[in-house]
């Protein structure tokens, strides 16, 4: 690794500082940062709730209009009745105060104007793809071009992502996988309250239970649910969603037909924050259903809870599920994840306290990432 006379500084730049996939691999990436080769600073579009698990020695900075300092809001009108973007007068005095090396967009999501400001200021910019191109329907066909345009670099999560950004036309492409903090899910993992958890589902003994993890949406295969419990009408099984649902006309229909069809066979809770990986881990295996995913973290985190993996061929989940952590279907058929489905139950066991030497957790890819930046950079 190559050795510095003083730590580079990045600044990194995040939407919501929430509770999303993207934003918490950024606060596992802040929290385990070598201070001797990146000082860190973070610039959040929203005031998230992960603020509060930053590290202290990490600076952050909001946008004038999400912060609680009265005199700094008044400054914002004040620059829009002269003419003056807000934001682009507080990023050059954020930049000319703490002269960062290299602005981290975390997410396709950030707006490109950093990157445009980013190039104007000459500072180097890097982009960091989470995400394969159903998600890029949430951006703009402009927003997605000056991504590309504008980005001294592009950082995809998986090969899958940075073979998507490569067909996009951008030369300079580097590969970080995402991963976990396992020292964070060993300490708010109490196996003791799996018995208690299961009972108090009032999910017997002998049923065995699928945890799918994440927004209950179309995306995350949610209409494949009624579709797959008909080829499972005999099976002692009980599906568990752990995620935000939706007030819309699919969620309706599902949970209508589930409820007239399969009462309490699939169990929606809401997403949870102290107890998730309490109740990840009553699962005796996870079923990914999605039609893309980048390199899910729920991936990681049920391997390294011994849960063993059923999915699509969705993204990223072909590069880390091999037959000893799950099974990888290559269609997209109903019926095809249903027999997999029983396939799986009686044959994969879980294997809770063998993954002492996960290679997906912080400390492994840190030292990729400090490499990356270095040789890449510097």
């Amino acid at each position: 690794m190559t050795k510095l006379n003083s730590p580079k500084k990045i600044l990194f730049i995040t939407p919501f500082f929430g509770r999303t996939g993207s934003e918490i691999l950024l606060l596992n990436l802040l929290k385990g940062l070598n201070r001797e080769i990146v000082k860190p600073y973070l610039y959040s579009l929203r005031d998230g709730e992960l603020l509060s698990e930053l590290p202290a020695d990490i600076p952050y900075f909001l946008p004038y209009n999400e912060k609680k300092n009265k005199k700094e809001k008044y400054l914002k009108s004040a620059l829009k009745k002269i003419k003056i973007d807000p934001l682009e007068y507080q990023l050059k005095k954020i930049q000319k105060h703490i002269k960062a090396d290299i602005w981290y967009l975390n997410t396709i999501e950030v707006s490109p104007f950093f990157l445009r400001l980013a190039k104007k200021m000459g500072v180097t910019s890097v982009t960091h793809f989470h995400e394969l191109p159903l998600a890029y329907r949430s951006v703009t066909k402009d927003h997605l071009k000056d991504i590309i345009d504008y980005s001294t670099i592009c950082i995809g999560c998986s090969k899958i992502v940075c073979g998507k950004i490569k067909e996009l036309g951008h030369k300079n492409v580097l590969l970080q996988y995402s991963f976990i903090d396992t020292d964070f899910i060993d300490k708010k993992l109490d196996l003791s309250k799996r018995t208690e958890i299961r009972k108090y589902l009032k999910i017997s003994s002998d049923e065995f239970v699928w945890i799918i993890s994440g927004s209950v949406v179309y995306e995350k295969g949610l209409d494949y649910i009624p579709e797959i419990l008909e080829y499972l009408e005999n099976e002692k099984l009980k599906i568990i969603w752990l995620g935000k649902l939706y007030d819309n006309g699919l969620t309706y229909y599902v949970q209508t037909v589930l409820e007239k069809k399969w009462p309490r066979k699939v169990l929606f809770l809401d997403a949870l924050t102290d107890d998730y990986y309490n109740y990840l881990s009553i699962g005796d295996a996870l079923l990914m259903p999605s039609r893309q995913d980048s390199f899910s973290l729920v991936m990681l985190e049920a391997a390294y809870l011994g849960l063993p993996i059923l999915s699509f061929n969705s993204g990223g989940v072909k590069e880390f599920v091999d037959e000893d952590k799950g099974m990888v279907i290559n269609s997209w058929n109903a019926e095809d994840l249903a027999l997999s489905i029983k396939r799986l139950m009686s044959t994969k066991t879980k294997k809770i306290g063998q993954t002492n030497n996960f290679v997906y957790a912080a400390n492994h890819q840190l030292k990729n990432f400090h490499d990356l930046i270095l040789n890449t950079f510097f």
